[in-house]
């Protein structure tokens, strides 16, 4: 089965109208909705038109668990052939294709989206809940004297951003969950979405300095309005240095890969 092209993607009522180009291997095709964070799978027979060169399906959220309501979660919607070959919907698209997540209220008024994935992918979002997503490692931390910041650098690797995004960089205090948050900054560039946050460490015009404490780090991305929690992972190169605040010498510190990236403020050492 060579890639599938979508060409419509639209609600009628609570089912998702699919429509593309492909050609499928031997056998009826169908469409897989693939729960993201879990083992269940349910199939939705698809038509292919038109000589095997299109197919087309309607996934009814209301009874496309065997029968019953699709459940609350992540599905990515793939495109299965007879042979048992499959591929994700999404990557390979029709440029008029609107980009915009689509929303509709089943008959028990569970909200569902339809939406492409931050790498491309078709995917439903029943329920409407906060997500994580994977872990991604940053790529540097360092110190900018001169504002008295730390600067987090890295990336994610994108081939095609599918909707606008937006970035802030969260940090939760390990023992008390409190949380400070900074917006990053973001660089699109081919095969990849780089991100830069500034984190001030003595002083800030409009925010007080990190507190004391031990700081998780997290990227938490916005598109479409939607939210995914990306967890940050340290880079390759820790960072360790003192600074003064109101003339108390403060150690400022950072975990080392392939741990968690989290960040140390406490009083500096002897």
């Amino acid at each position: 089965m060579d890639e599938p092209c979508l060409t419509e993607v639209s609600w009628n009522g609570s089912a998702l109208r699919i429509r593309g180009r492909c050609t499928t291997a031997a056998g009826e095709p169908s469409i897989l909705l693939r729960e993201r964070d879990g083992e269940r799978r349910f199939s939705v027979p698809a038509r292919a038109p038109a000589g095997g060169q299109a197919f087309e399906a309607e996934v009814d959220t209301a009874t496309a668990a065997s029968g019953d309501p699709l459940p609350t979660g992540l599905w990515d919607v793939e495109l299965a052939a007879g042979d048992g070959t499959r591929r994700p919907l999404g990557p390979s698209r029709d440029p008029g294709l609107d980009l915009v997540p689509q929303r509709r209220f089943r008959p028990d008024d569970t909200t569902v989206t339809a939406y492409f994935s931050l790498d491309g992918p078709l995917a439903i979002d029943v329920g409407g809940e906060s997500h994580p997503g994977r872990a991604i490692q940053a790529d540097e931390l360092a110190w900018n004297g001169h504002d008295q910041e730390l600067t987090i650098t890295g990336h994610l690797s994108l081939d095609a951003l599918s909707s606008p995004i937006s970035a802030t960089l969260t940090l939760r205090e390990r023992r008390s969950q409190r949380v400070f948050e900074v917006i990053a900054a973001l660089q699109d560039a081919p095969g990849r979405l780089g991100y830069t946050a500034a984190v001030p460490m003595t002083r800030a015009f409009i925010d007080d300095p990190l507190p004391r404490g031990a700081w998780e780090a997290y990227l938490i991305l916005g598109f479409s309005g939607m939210h995914r929690e990306l967890r940050v992972l340290a880079p390759d190169r820790p960072l360790e240095l003192r600074v003064r605040r109101r003339l108390i010498p403060v150690r400022i510190a950072s975990t080392r890969a392939p741990e968690p990236l989290t960040i140390i403020v406490g009083k500096a050492r002897a």
